[in-house]
């Protein structure tokens, strides 16, 4: 290796690791970044190559000049940003890259955020794709949406805004894939919550101490207790209530609805994924709708066992599933 791409690659390295530090801030405290301007947020948008891109005519046709009439979108969850989508060892390759190759979409990543609210990222995704369908190249014939983790739940919500408000995208999208989604809400954070109570419960100076820095955590994080995807959740609302007042939000109609569960055990019997899920999410959590099927709408499950949380964003066994999904064969089939 020539010093000049040692050098290049030592600066890449860095640069990833700001952003994983930022991705991690944002997560914690980005709500309150927000509210002060602070310029440590980030701004929700798409990235390519770890740069932003900008939503213009010119610079999709710059940065995709091959540009074909599907899309494919993918939504990274909690703490991360789109490097989460990375094959190990393979510095390009991702489920939208496989796609564009194998399949003939054009993909997009996107950065954001994941301390504000799911619904205010779900509005700024639905927004993001407003403006594609504006100023792509091209005339969009089908959409495919991705989401990870809490990018699951951003998923939903910006498809729900754009039944909401008539959006022209929302008829365009074929598929959406909910990959360890905690579409049921996540345990870990009903845990903080219920501890963060009890401690404020018992009425002593440093009990009551330990609950205000417990619940300092961020919005976004909060909405993970019971998935909230929609504004009327936690507007008006206790931000530390223990019960679940969510609204039901159908998932959107015409679209294939896929959830990808993932577990650590062997199956999806095993002891280590009945108690432990996929690390982070239950399988019935993953595994539920939350949503009834309205207008068309479709819906499967699938298991991986022995796949934990985080590579289910980027595992060969997962995008065999998406790709056989989206050519038409049946979910679980070999493409």
């Amino acid at each position: 290796m020539s010093a000049s791409h040692a050098a290049r690659a030592s600066t890449r390295a860095s640069a990833g690791r700001v952003e994983a530090a930022l991705s991690v801030l944002n997560a914690l405290v980005g709500d309150h970044l927000r509210r002060r301007s602070n310029p440590l947020e980030i701004q929700f948008g798409l990235y390519q190559d770890g740069h932003p891109l900008p939503c213009s005519r010119d610079a999709i046709a710059r940065a995709h000049p091959s540009a074909t009439g599907k899309l494919c979108v993918l939504v990274h969850g909690l703490a991360v940003n789109e490097g989460v989508w990375l094959f190990p060892g393979r510095r390009r390759r991702t489920y939208g890259s496989l796609l564009q190759r194998d399949a003939g979409y054009t993909p997009f990543q996107v950065r954001y955020n994941t301390g504000l609210h799911v619904s205010d990222n779900g509005e700024a995704l639905a927004q993001v794709i407003d403006a594609l369908l504006r100023e792509y190249p091209s005339e969009i014939r089908e959409i495919v949406l991705v989401g990870h983790s809490m990018g699951g739940l951003v998923v939903r919500s910006a498809c729900e805004v754009a039944r909401a408000g008539g959006s022209a995208w929302l008829g365009r999208v074929a598929h959406a894939f909910y990959l360890g989604a905690p579409h049921g809400g996540a345990p870990l954070e009903r845990l903080g919550a219920v501890v963060a109570w009890s401690l404020r419960a018992i009425g002593v100076a440093h009990t009551t101490l330990i609950a205000d820095v417990l619940d300092v955590r961020s919005a976004g994080i909060k909405d993970l207790r019971f998935a909230h995807l929609v504004a009327k959740d936690w507007q008006g609302r206790d931000a530390g209530a223990l019960f679940d007042a969510r609204t039901v939000v159908p998932l959107a109609p015409g679209v294939s609805h896929h959830f990808g569960v993932g577990g650590l055990g062997r199956h999806e019997g095993h002891v280590l994924t009945r108690l432990l899920g996929d690390a982070l999410v239950p399988v019935a959590s993953a595994s539920a709708p939350g949503g009834p099927l309205d207008g068309g709408a479709r819906a499967d499950v699938r298991f991986f066992p022995g796949i934990g949380h985080v590579a289910l964003a980027h595992h060969p066994d997962v995008f065999a599933w998406i790709e056989a999904c989206c050519s038409g064969q049946t979910p679980g089939e070999a493409p």
